[in-house]
């Protein structure tokens, strides 16, 4: 009984470090993880600033899984280019070393003295109704709950130079040569798959050589956690496109040529670090997984251009054909920017629909022949068909976005971009009403006088021009756009609905316009004035969206 409590300590504290290291990496997200996005093209001008960047983001973030998944998510969202992905993916390697001397300080300074304060210390922060002191408080907090995990990390983990089953275990795998070292590399790919961190992983491996495991094959393991890391991006890239499979693969293809490189090596660079950098276990350990990741980026920066050159020629040759948006989540991540630009994908296709079924409109104003009539009518129905699809698409997965656990401004995005939605898949809508009322007009003959025709066409140049902004706005290279111009074609559209409204009454007496041309006109420009609501009700959310 008394070694199944100790076994449920033990496991306890590791649950302990890596919530602690998920709550930490959250609160660093949400406070960099949008700003990163917005300077992401200014940072990565070239090879050398996009390493350094990954490097820095990764800090940030305390997690190269998060940041891994990151990557893939700008990827998938067209923000980045495979060269930069991979650029991305180096620094990420370097970044997560940073946080094992964090570790490491917690450890040598026991730091668990100041986790209770610390607590204190957050406390008023976490309670504070300015979301980024919230989020300072989380990130207080999560590091006192760091410092306890790795105070009853050390505590509870068995020693093993006391174990005789364990040292016989490890005299007799130690005499299989090669095998030993790949024995604990897949160990270190296995316990990492499992806890999702390789930091949690590495820091197991370091209080083990603090217990007896030789420094050597505790190194394995490093190796084999830095493989094992990939794993989480491996899961979001199977549901992504063809390029975050690659740049999945690309991280893993990096890890593993690195293990290889050390695997023969590892006890010459142990040496090293410990003639001439620091005694301490601990501190070799994290340093050599530093120095392994850093000659990894240096052997791998020369070929950054032709591994990116290569792979963009041998698999994206083809055009890459349309595929329906997946909803996936991002492991112990919070911020929902990877999510919205997914679903901004999306939405830029539907914009597109939109202007071409306004488009189409138009041409069906002054055409009078029959068969043409019915082309565009089909046109505008398959226009409509996709742009349901897509509405339904980008619907369902905003949706599953809402019932994560994201801050309220995420929250508010994600629902704005609902909004959005619904008023493009209404142009959709509206625009097989118009298609159908034209179509019946020629049926019946129904005429239509000069004047009146002037005012449609005059309907149609400010909807072109509604959904050109439209498109313009839901670019997602803008960072600032105003509601100026797409208020003003509103109000001008609103103006000629009124004039042609009070032109139809003059018309009816004058000319002793027929009924049934007078009925079709006026659902017309109705309609035509309901379209103008929704595009510009459309670029006022873009507005909110781009500039909150």
């Amino acid at each position: 009984m008394h070694l199944f409590i100790q076994i449920l300590q033990l496991f306890g504290a590791i649950a302990l470090f890596i919530f602690a290291i998920k709550l930490l990496s959250e609160n660093l997200q949400a406070l960099s993880g949008s700003n990163f996005k917005k300077t992401l093209n200014k940072l990565t001008r070239n090879n050398f600033s996009t390493i350094v960047t990954g490097t820095f983001f990764t800090t940030a973030i305390q997690s190269s899984s998060a940041a891994s998944v990151f990557i893939l998510g700008f990827m998938n969202a067209g923000l980045i280019n495979l060269k930069k992905a991979f650029g991305l993916i180096l620094g990420a390697n370097i970044g997560t070393t940073l946080t094992l001397w964090l570790v490491y300080f917690g450890l040598k300074f026991d730091l668990v003295l100041i986790a209770l304060p610390l607590t204190l210390i957050a406390f008023p922060f976490y309670l504070s109704k300015k979301r980024n002191y919230r989020k300072l408080g989380g990130i207080l907090f999560s590091l006192s709950l760091l410092f306890l995990a790795l105070f009853f990390l050390k505590k509870f983990l068995p020693s093993i130079e006391n174990n005789q089953a364990f040292q016989e275990f490890i005299t007799h795998v130690s005499n299989l040569g090669l095998a030993t070292n790949l024995l604990f590399i897949f160990f270190g790919i296995l316990l990492t798959v499992v806890v999702h961190f390789s930091s949690a992983s590495i820091t197991i491996a370091i209080l083990l050589t603090n217990k007896g495991l030789p420094l050597e094959l505790a190194a394995m393991i490093v190796l084999g956690a830095n493989i094992g890391t990939t794993f989480t991006a491996h899961l979001v890239a199977a549901i992504g496109d063809r390029y975050t499979k690659v740049v999945a693969a690309f991280h893993t293809f990096f890890n593993v040529i690195v293990a290889l490189i050390f695997l023969f090596t590892t006890n010459l660079l142990l040496q090293f670090i410990g003639k001439y950098l620091s005694s301490n276990l601990a501190v070799q350990l994290i340093a050599y997984d530093t120095i392994t990741n850093v000659i990894g980026v240096i052997l791998f920066f020369p070929f950054i251009n032709r591994l990116a050159f290569y792979c963009q020629k041998k698999y994206f040759s083809l055009k890459e054909s349309n595929t329906k948006i997946e909803f996936f989540a991002i492991p112990f991540g919070t911020n929902s920017d990877l999510y919205q630009n997914e679903a901004n994908k999306k939405l830029l296709k539907l914009a597109t629909t939109t202007k071409q079924t306004i488009y189409t409109l138009g041409r069906m104003i002054t055409e009078s022949d029959e068969e043409k009539i019915l082309v565009f009518r089909e046109r505008i129905l398959e226009l409509e068909k996709e742009g349901d699809q897509l509405e339904k698409e980008v619907n369902q997965f905003l949706n599953e976005i809402t019932e994560l656990d994201l801050p309220n401004e995420n929250t508010l995005a994600t629902l704005q971009l609902i909004t959005l939605c619904h008023h493009l898949e209404s142009v959709g809508d509206i625009a097989i009403k118009i298609s159908s009322i034209h179509r019946r007009r020629r049926m019946t003959n129904s005429y239509f006088t000069p004047k009146m025709r002037s005012y449609l066409v005059d309907f149609q140049d400010n909807l072109d021009q509604a959904t050109r902004i439209l498109n313009q706005n839901l670019n997602e290279i803008q960072e600032e756009v105003t509601i100026d111009q797409a208020e003003f074609i509103e109000k001008t559209i609103n103006t000629i609905f009124k004039d042609a409204e009070a032109n139809l009454m003059k018309t009816i007496e004058r000319e002793k316009l027929l009924t049934t041309s007078a009925l079709f006109y006026k659902d017309l420009i109705q309609n035509y004035e309901d379209l103008g609501d929704h595009l510009y009700k459309a670029n006022k959310t873009i507005v909110k969206l781009k500039n909150q």
